[in-house]
């Protein structure tokens, strides 16, 4: 039932609608009461059956009749003379409305078999409240097509959870998802906690009530939850916690006691709710306040998990990437009692999960994982994955057997700056403008210690971007001043290479002022790197609002320390600039070299960048200037 078009079910109603309106299509035509009685007085009559207050006659033989409908009674030959009749219905009703009591005597004179039928009460009330149950019956198809499914129609506080266990159980395993060692030891336990409880209630050890899993999108955080359900021996219930919410109030709630009761059933069990950020928010610090239905559900989901009821033997698992914005009363013990990080993966883990990915893909032999790792650091799993996708279909499109190493390079391009901008016309000078900001950043990074790696320089427009350096970034857990300095330099070596050398300046440094700004705003505000806050963090004032209370937040320094914040600010990146400046006129050989080089290919490997500069540094290797 759930196939059948719905659109096919009004079609069908309107019809019925028509047939019964119209009285049928394909019957005997309806002739007047007087024509009626003339042709019996003429004895061309030869048959009526009586039915209430109507007639079917029968004639003796064809007569052309004035028919009263349908109208359009004409000849199969064509013409717009009516054609002969044999038969037709009447209503037995004078023109004065009321039945004529002479029309038996009068049938029997002239010698018409007389049948009499009594009229089906239920063919009447059929006719009556047909059209009415019809409507009823495609509001109650459309109604059910909505609630997805017959098993579900009035049934809105039911769970929407899907279930996995022994008969259809889950097929990832901890040895499908790479990396992430940690967070798959405190799954671990967990699963042992649901396989072997008495080991741990013999100690006197409490099972925990629910594990939080935290981390930005993308990290793994849904497929370790499938990971533990491929190997939990025990039911396993799935739900987005979007499913909760209804138009209807208190379905949340519903459908969140009736999971738990489910699972209990089941016990012991594991419920996983994804994106619990979405019910699970703050309560009462929406504008206005009130008590709404998000969080209804919200006070059902703390019940059920630890209220007065003890003797749950339910784990929950639940995912989120905003674990700020959570209700403090969800994140106490006793209900997630731990928070698991899932961070963004390591460069071993990214190799990892580039193995995971590439194994049932024709990988070339020349494909070096290693340097993929490198060069997709601050990746996540999913961005990763999708990496090994789309060097998959550039080797397709062009018709290849096997994934080289040329693939990836054009799939990160793509992913990081966008498709190539072929159609887009730029002048001589704009193209010159854009070598030599190019050129800035490649020179200032081969000259500074401790810059990260260049791989790659380009001057190729992809997406927004007219160029762009690429490097195989150092990971490293703590930054220091003199770091964070150098890329400060390394950012604005391009506006000070068209400074210096084409004698104007583009709008092409827009972004590169963004970069620069966002990182001496932290040096000043959260990492006390300021000449007049060296050892205080004043927080930043630039995150994004997303509960009521936020709008009311007033920033926690005066007037008077902002100015001396855009100082410091101004000053680091002042100073920046001017190391910039000086950095690509003291290597202003290797700025016209690469410069040439990048007019004439468009795309150099960051080995050109460094002979470049070494021959300007008239040495072996080049002088690392501060």
């Amino acid at each position: 039932m759930n196939r059948i078009n719905p659109w096919f079910i009004v079609l069908l109603v309107l019809a019925v609608l028509l047939i019964v309106t119209n009285g049928g299509v394909g019957g005997p035509p309806t002739v007047s009461y007087s024509k009626f009685i003339d042709l019996v007085q003429e004895q061309k009559v030869e048959r009526v059956v009586i039915n209430g207050n109507t007639a079917d006659v029968t004639l003796k033989a064809p007569e052309q009749v004035q028919v009263v409908e349908p109208r359009s009674v004409l000849r199969p030959g064509g013409g717009n003379e009516p054609a002969p009749i044999t038969r037709f219905t009447t209503t037995l009703v004078t023109n004065a409305g009321t039945p004529d009591n002479n029309l038996l005597p009068l049938l029997r004179e002239n010698n018409v078999d007389i049948r009499q039928e009594q009229p089906s009460q239920w063919f009447g009330l059929l006719l009556t409240f047909g059209p009415v149950l019809l409507l009823v019956a495609l509001f109650y198809f459309i109604f059910m097509r909505a609630q997805g499914g017959q098993s579900q129609v009035m049934q809105f506080g039911q769970s929407r959870a899907k279930r996995f266990g022994r008969e259809n159980k889950v097929n990832t395993t901890f040895s499908d998802v790479a990396g992430h060692e940690e967070a798959k030891r405190e799954l671990v336990e967990v699963v042992d906690f649901l396989k072997n409880p008495q080991k741990y209630l013999a100690i006197g050890a409490e099972i925990p009530k629910g594990v939080l899993l935290v981390g930005p999108p993308g990290t793994g955080k849904t497929l370790l939850a499938r990971a533990v359900a491929g190997e939990a021996d025990a039911p396993f219930f799935t739900v987005s916690a979007s499913e909760f919410m209804e138009m209807f109030v208190g379905v949340g709630a519903s459908r969140v006691r009736t999971l738990f009761e489910e699972a209990r059933k089941s016990a012991p069990a594991i419920i996983f709710i994804d994106e619990i950020d979405s019910i699970g928010r703050k309560r009462g610090a929406g504008i206005g306040g009130g008590h709404d239905e998000r969080e209804q559900t919200l006070n059902q989901i703390l019940s059920e998990m630890d209220g007065f009821d003890k003797s749950s033997s339910v784990i929950v698992l639940a995912a989120t990437n905003r674990p700020d914005i959570l209700d403090p009363a969800l994140l106490r013990p006793g209900r997630f009692d731990r928070q698991v990080t899932i961070d963004l993966p390591n460069l071993k883990e990214r190799e990892a999960i580039l193995r995971v990915h590439m194994r049932n893909k024709p990988i070339a032999s020349t494909v070096n994982i290693e340097e993929l790792a490198r060069s997709t650091s601050y990746f996540s799993g999913a961005d990763l994955k999708n990496v090994v996708n789309e060097a998959a279909l550039e080797a397709g499109r062009v018709g290849k057997t096997t994934i080289d190493m040329s693939d990836f390079y054009r799939a990160l391009d793509k992913i990081t700056l966008g498709l190539e901008n072929g159609s887009l016309t730029i002048t001589e000078d704009e193209k010159r403008a854009i070598a030599y900001h190019e050129a800035g950043h490649a020179v200032t990074a081969a000259v500074l210690p401790g810059s990260d790696k260049l791989q790659k320089v380009s001057i190729i427009p992809r997406g927004r971007a007219l160029g762009a350096a690429f490097y195989l970034p150092e990971e490293q857990v703590l930054m220091s001043k003199t770091r964070l300095e150098n890329q400060l330099v390394v950012a604005l070596g391009g506006r000070a290479a068209e400074e210096v050398f084409t004698g104007n300046i583009t709008s092409g440094a827009a972004n590169d002022f963004q970069k620069a700004m966002q990182i001496a705003k932290r040096m000043v505000l959260e990492w006390g790197m300021g000449e007049n806050f060296q050892h205080m963090a004043l927080g930043s004032d630039s995150g994004p609002v997303f509960l009521g209370e936020d709008i009311a937040h007033r920033k926690d320094f005066s007037e008077h320390t902002a100015r001396l914040v855009d100082e410091d600010v101004k000053r680091i990146l002042d100073n920046a600039y001017r190391r910039a400046k000086d950095l690509v006129t003291e290597y202003s050989a290797a700025m016209h070299e690469v410069a040439q080089a990048l007019l004439t290919s468009e795309l150099i490997t960051g080995d050109v960048v460094v002979e470049a500069v070494r021959r300007a540094q008239g040495s072996p290797s080049p002088s690392l200037s501060k």
